[in-house]
C-alpha cells in the first residue's frame, strides 16, 4: 500500500539529497531516498482514526521552517550521543523519529523521548515505519 502524504514542501532533486546525505557519515537507505524523493515531508491526509504511533508528519529536507539538517544540528548540539541519527519524523508530543546510520544498528527506527531524553527502538526499517502508518 502507498502512502499518500500532504502538504509536502518543495520537491527535491537527486543533487539536492545528495548534498543532504553529507551531513552523516553514511548513505541514507534506498527507501528513505526514494521517499524523500517522491515526497519531502508533509502530513498523512486528516482521519477518524487515530494516528498510528502519534505519528505526527514528516520533516522536510533543505525547505521549510525547520527542515532536517536544522533538526539535526539542533540535537546533535544538546545530545551528541545522537551524531548519525536522521531525524525525519514528529510524533504529537514533538518527540523526533530518528534513522540510524551508525554500524550498531543501521537502517533501523528510533523516537527520542525529549523529556525522558531516552532512545526508543520503534521498528527494524523506514520501510516498516512507513508500513505501520498505511
Amino acid at each position: 500500500m502507498r502512502l499518500i502524504i500532504e502538504e509536502s514542501e518543495k520537491k527535491l532533486n537527486q543533487n539536492e539529497f545528495f548534498e543532504f546525505q553529507k551531513y552523516f557519515s553514511k548513505k541514507n537507505p534506498d527507501e528513505f531516498r526514494d521517499f524523500y524523493l517522491e515526497n519531502n515531508g508533509g502530513y498523512l491526509p486528516e482521519t477518524s482514526h487515530p494516528s498510528p504511533l502519534l505519528f505526527s508528519g514528516f520533516i522536510s529536507i533543505k525547505y521549510g521552517k525547520i527542515p532536517i539538517e536544522k533538526t539535526y544540528q539542533d540535537l546533535i548540539d544538546d545530545f551528541p550521543e545522537l551524531k548519525d541519527m536522521v531525524p525525519f519524523a514528529e510524533d504529537e508530543g514533538g518527540n523526533c523519529f530518528l534513522l540510524s546510520l551508525r554500524d550498531k544498528d543501521y537502517g533501523k527506527i528510533y523516537i527520542w523521548l525529549m523529556d525522558e531524553k531516552k532512545l526508543t527502538f520503534v521498528c527494524e526499517s523506514f520501510g516498516e515505519f512507513i508500513n505501520k502508518l498505511s
